[in-house]
């Protein structure tokens, strides 16, 4: 009885150096879950200009478009809502599998979806899962070098907490574009009218 009652026991509180990048978390993807409620698949797929980062069809599969960021603030190929939602639900689930998981995912074996609300639901998913295994760190985990063991990035060779603060980065960097994507496509369809006085001059 006491072993099934401490398995019911919620997580131990996080290390108070992981506390304020939880709360970041939690407040940013909670924006942005509620700035994606009602988009429709057109949106999710909308490219104003020609040469963006998407999700398409190939060969019957849906397949990201492979392009590396640059860390720097030069000047790169935009993303569409498909692109940058998939990319956060795919970084976390795979960064979770590599942390707390069989450590066997690779690039291909999840899926990007085509639709705005399977799109969501992915990435919430992932989301949910860097977040849950994030609940079990301690603080011997977030000083381990490699403690993520995600090979698509400077993981093995940084203790954890320099992934965390990543990861929140991702989080925070591809929220803002979409919610600059959502902006641009309700002007371009004329749902927000333009203040009084808008673009005039002297």
């Amino acid at each position: 009885m006491q072993a099934g009652l401490m398995n019911d026991q919620p997580p131990p509180a996080p290390p108070p150096r992981l506390a304020p990048f939880l709360a970041q978390w939690d407040y940013i993807e909670g924006v942005l879950l509620e700035r994606l409620e009602g988009l429709t698949d057109e949106e999710y797929l909308w490219q104003p200009v020609q040469r963006m980062l998407s999700v398409r069809d190939v060969e019957g599969r849906p397949t990201p478009d492979q392009h590396g960021l640059s860390p720097t603030g030069a000047a790169d190929l935009p993303r569409t809502i498909a692109w940058s939602v998939a990319h956060l639900g795919s970084g976390s689930w795979e960064r979770w599998d590599y942390l707390v998981g069989e450590h066997r995912l690779q690039p291909t074996d999840l899926v990007w979806p085509m639709t705005a609300g399977e799109g969501v639901a992915f990435m919430r998913e992932g989301l949910r899962r860097w977040r849950s295994a994030m609940d079990h760190m301690t603080d011997t985990d977030l000083d381990t070098v490699g403690r993520s063991a995600f090979p698509w990035g400077l993981d093995p060779e940084l203790p954890l907490i320099e992934i965390v603060w990543w990861v929140n980065k991702e989080l925070i960097y591809h929220a803002g574009e979409i919610w600059l994507m959502r902006d641009l496509y309700a002007v371009w369809q004329g749902q927000i009218p333009a203040p009084a006085g808008f673009g005039a001059t002297d």
